[in-house]
């Protein structure tokens, strides 16, 4: 759904409320048809939020993968290192290489977490201003709504 439908159902909104018929100063909403317009406008918010849940997700099945890949890192490192280590003139190398996969392995998963959070914190921040400007959208509706009743009720 787009921005502008998101807006065309606000729109809707508004006309179900000032075309409604009044009793005492108060507007006569359907109830179900109200509701269901809701659904709609809630459908409707920005994909940013469906978004944001999606990266949250997809980041944290990308630190597992990571994790899971510098194991077996590790792991093949370990192994390599206890053939080496089977060979007593290569003990030392064993050890220095051992020490380097793991290094480059915490490494390797330090860039991919300092990555990720930059990625996740800019979608999230564009979903903080969408959010910002649906909440002034509705706050607008909302004194446009309060002023109609105020004008109705000087009448």
């Amino acid at each position: 759904m787009t921005r502008i439908h998101f807006l065309l159902l606000l729109d809707r909104l508004e006309e179900i409320i000032t075309k409604s018929p009044r009793l005492a100063g108060r507007s006569l909403v359907l109830k179900d048809e109200f509701l269901e317009l809701l659904d709609k406008i809630r459908l409707t918010l920005p994909p940013e939020v469906k978004k944001a849940d999606k990266i949250i997700s997809e980041r944290e099945e990308y630190i597992k993968r990571s994790r899971e890949e510098a194991e077996r890192i590790i792991r093949e490192a370990t192994h390599r290192a206890e053939q080496i280590l089977s060979e007593h003139y290569l003990i030392r190398e064993a050890e220095e290489e051992a020490e380097r996969i793991t290094a480059q392995a915490d490494e390797y998963a330090r860039q991919v977490q300092t990555e990720l959070d930059q990625y996740v914190n800019g979608i999230l921040s564009k979903l903080e201003n969408n959010l910002i400007q649906v909440l002034q959208i509705i706050r607008h509706v909302r004194r446009e709504f309060s002023t109609e009743e105020t004008e109705e009720e000087e009448e």
